[in-house]
């Protein structure tokens, strides 16, 4: 398939494939600088604040924020550049805003911001984002230092990150109420990871699944457990 805008505790890194792949992912210049003063020890599930329902939608909202800020600084990278909200300038490395990464990083951005206050309006009062220290929190991803194809590849594992994180959390509701919608947004992740996945196919060759394999948990997405999640996300977080 061809992608074009009219078709449509430990430091560890993103999940790519389904599994935990640090080596790869350093290999490939992907983990986060040893400077940033990112929150440590790791963040755990016993952190996010509530119990039960809110519990885990607290855990899904400190995902999306984290999304929603990671295609912020990705559009700041790849465009005119800007300023994230720890004050770090990201110099912009001008593409055509014609190019397919960008056209999809503009829709999904769009996409992540909308789950990420749905969640916070569905939790009012008992938002994460309400609570300290999660009330200071910022995101580094040290954009400015990244190439297009790293923050494409960035964005690609954030979101494969993100579907595992919600079929890992969904044991952990207590009632049905939210079941639906949690499965409804994993269903967008998955979606945008594919894209993600085949964009990075056309443009640098990545030999990348856009789902998986029969021979890859025969052909399931795989769960990945809160705790891997928060210990994956967290050298990101700054608070």
């Amino acid at each position: 398939m061809k992608t074009t805008p009219a078709s449509n505790s430990n430091r560890r890194a993103f999940l790519t494939r389904g599994v935990i792949a640090a080596a790869g992912i350093a290999a490939a210049g992907l983990t986060h600088p040893a400077t940033a003063l990112a929150v440590t020890p790791g963040l755990k599930f016993n952190d996010i604040p509530g119990t039960g329902d809110v519990k885990v939608l607290n855990y899904a909202l400190a995902l999306e924020a984290l999304e929603a800020d990671l295609y912020a600084q990705a559009l700041m990278r790849l465009t005119n550049g800007g300023m994230n909200a720890l004050g770090k300038r990201i110099g912009g490395l001008g593409l055509n805003p014609n190019e397919p990464d960008l056209f999809y990083l503009r829709e999904f951005g769009v996409v992540e911001r909308q789950h990420r206050d749905f969640l916070k309006t569905a939790l009012g009062s008992a938002s994460l984002l309400r609570s300290a220290p999660f009330n200071r929190a910022r995101f580094d991803f040290a954009m400015e230092s990244r190439s297009r194809k790293q923050v494409i590849d960035l964005v690609y594992l954030a979101e494969k990150t993100g579907v595992g994180a919600y079929l890992g959390a969904i044991k952990f509701f207590q009632t049905r109420t939210y079941l639906q919608t949690a499965g409804a947004i994993q269903g967008t992740e998955a979606r945008h990871t594919a894209v993600i996945a085949d964009v990075l196919r056309d443009l640098f060759n990545e030999p990348l699944n856009v789902a998986p394999l029969s021979n890859q948990n025969n052909g399931i997405d795989q769960p990945i457990a809160p705790d891997t999640v928060l210990a994956s996300v967290s050298p990101f977080i700054i608070f």
